[in-house]
C-alpha cells in the first residue's frame, strides 16, 4: 500500500499568489503571504512572469495508471501557464535512491510521491510542513480528517497531502460459486462463513486439487494484523516511531494460525508449489475468492470470460477491521519554489478530485467529488459497499519508523514465508519476529 519541504515567498510572490489562488477552485479562496514567506519568487522580465519548472519524481504503477498520472500532470500544466511540472517515472526500488541523491545535490527535487521509505526524509527535516498551507487554503469539511491523522508525523502537522485511498476487498468468482451452489459472500460474512464456503469450493481430482476455495493473499503483515485487530490485537499503540512492537499475542497467533490452516489443515488454499502449478492466481478461474487490494480492479475490469463480484472483508466475531493506505504528494524542504509546488499539491486535492473519482482507479479523498461520481458501467455487484463503506472500520496499514522497512525485509517477510511453507510453527515464528524486529527498531 505508500507514501516535503518549506516554502518562502517575498511580497511580490505573495501578490502573484493572490492571483493564482483566485483562479483555483476547491479552496477557501484566501491567500495570505505563504507560510514562512521569504524570497524565491519567480523571476520576471518586463512585467512578464517567468515560468517556474518543478521536478517531480514518482514510481511507475504500470501502463494504465502511469497514463493517468501523465494526463494529470499535463492537465495541471495546461491549466497553470506559469508552472511546468516535469515528472520522472521510475521503478519503485529506484525512486527513493533517486530522490535521496537529488536532495544531496545542488538541484533538489521539488515534489515526490509518498511512500514509507520517505519517512527518513521527514526525520532528517527534508520534508516541508504542509499544515500552514492546509490551514490557509483547504476546506477540511470536504475530507475525512481523522483518516489523514497518520500523515501527522509529529502529531500535529501534515507532511503529506493525501490524494487517494486504497483498501482491501473480497473478490469472488460467480461462476464457481454458482457451479457449487454456494451463496455469494455478503457484508455479514464472518471468517467461519469464508472458510465453510472455501471448503465447498475446493475441488479435487484424485489426489490433485484442481480448484481452490481461496488463496494466501493475506500473508503480508498488514493482512494478518487486520485479523488480529478484529480480535482486539495490536502491534503498537502508536504507529509513529514505535521503539517496540508486540507480535506474540493470542490474537495474532489466532490470526496467523487461521491463515496457515487454510493451506495445511483445511487444504482450501494452495501452498507455493500448488500455486505455481495452477499457473497463476484468481485470473486463472481456478481460485473461487480472495481478499485483495482495490487496486486490482484496474486489471479485473478488463478481464474477459471471468465473472466476478465484490464484497467487504469478512468479520471476526462480529468485528471488521479494514486496512487502508493513502497515496499523496510531498514537497521537499529544499525546493526553491514552494508556492508553485503547493499549487500542484493543492490542485491534486481539490480541482482534480472529480476527475480522479470518474477514473475509478483510486478512491478520491474529497467527499464531494466522490458523491458526484457515477458508478462505472463495469462496476460489479458489491462495488459501492466494498470499496466505499470501509471508513468506519478503517485502520492504517502502515508504521512509520526509520528501521521499519529493514525489519520487514529482513525479519517479517522471511518468517512469514517460513510459516506459510509450514517450516516453522506460528508460535515460534511470532516469538522470533518479536525479538528480531525489536532489535532492529532499537538501532539508532
Amino acid at each position: 500500500m505508500g507514501r516535503q519541504k518549506r516554502w518562502a515567498l517575498g511580497l511580490l510572490a505573495a501578490m502573484l499568489t493572490l492571483t493564482m489562488y483566485g483562479c483555483s477552485g476547491g479552496s477557501k479562496g484566501t491567500s495570505p503571504a505563504g507560510p514562512g514567506a521569504s524570497g524565491n519568487e519567480p523571476a520576471s522580465e518586463g512585467g512578464k512572469k517567468e515560468k517556474v519548472s518543478l521536478n517531480f519524481i514518482r514510481w511507475s504503477n504500470g501502463p494504465a495508471l502511469d497514463a493517468e498520472e501523465k494526463d494529470k500532470v499535463k492537465r495541471f500544466n495546461d491549466s497553470h501557464p506559469d508552472i511546468q511540472v516535469n515528472m520522472t517515472l521510475l521503478p519503485w526500488d529506484e525512486t527513493f535512491k533517486k530522490i535521496e541523491l537529488s536532495l544531496a545535490s545542488g538541484t533538489p527535487v521539488d515534489l515526490f510521491y509518498w511512500d514509507v521509505p520517505a519517512y527518513a526524509y521527514y526525520k532528517k527535516g527534508l520534508m516541508a510542513n504542509l499544515q500552514p498551507y492546509f490551514d490557509r487554503d483547504l476546506d477540511m469539511s470536504d475530507y475525512d480528517g481523522k483518516l489523514f491523522e497518520p500523515f501527522k508525523f509529529d502529531g500535529q502537522n501534515m507532511y503529506v497531502a493525501p490524494e487517494n485511498y486504497q483498501t482491501l476487498v473480497l473478490y469472488y468468482n460467480k461462476d464457481l460459486f454458482d457451479k457449487a451452489h454456494v451463496a455469494y459472500p455478503t457484508a455479514d460474512w464472518n471468517w467461519d462463513d469464508f472458510l465453510n464456503a472455501a471448503r465447498k469450493l475446493t475441488v479435487k481430482q484424485g489426489d490433485k486439487t484442481v480448484q481452490f476455495g481461496t488463496t494466501m493473499s493475506l500473508g503480508a503483515w498488514w493482512g494478518w494484523m487486520a485479523l488480529s485487530q478484529e480480535q482486539g490485537g495490536s502491534l503498537t499503540d502508536n504507529i509513529h516511531d514505535p521503539q517496540k512492537l508486540t507480535f506474540d499475542t493470542p490474537q495474532t497467533r489466532n490470526a496467523l494460525q487461521f491463515l496457515q490452516d487454510l493451506i495445511y489443515k483445511e487444504h482450501v488454499a494452495p501452498d507455493a508449489a500448488q500455486a505455481n502449478a495452477l499457473g497463476g492466481d484468481f485470473m486463472t478461474g481456478k481460485i473461487a475468492m480472495y481478499v485483495g487490494g482495490d487496486w486490482d480492479l484496474g486489471t479485473l475490469k478488463d478481464t474477459k470470460n471471468l465473472h466476478w463480484d465484490m464484497a467487504p472483508m469478512p468479520k471476526w466475531d462480529g468485528k471488521r477491521v479494514v486496512p487502508y493506505w493513502m497515496g499523496g504528494y510531498a514537497m521537499t524542504s529544499k525546493t526553491k519554489h514552494p508556492e508553485e509546488a503547493w499549487q500542484f499539491i493543492k490542485w491534486t486535492m481539490t480541482d482534480n478530485q472529480e476527475t480522479l473519482a470518474k477514473q475509478q482507479s483510486w478512491i478520491p479523498v474529497s467527499k464531494s467529488a466522490l458523491e458526484k461520481a457515477k458508478l462505472p458501467e463495469w462496476a460489479p455487484k458489491g462495488y459501492e459497499e466494498a470499496r466505499f463503506a470501509w471508513k468506519k472500520d478503517a485502520v492504517i496499514g502502515d508504521i512509520y519508523q526509520l528501521n521499519w522497512r529493514e525489519a520487514q525485509d529482513k525479519v517479517i517477510s522471511p518468517i512469514d514465508d517460513q510459516i506459510f511453507a509450514n517450516k516453522i510453527s506460528v508460535e515460534e515464528g511470532l516469538k522470533q519476529m518479536e525479538q528480531q524486529v525489536n532489535e532492529i527498531l532499537a538501532k539508532p
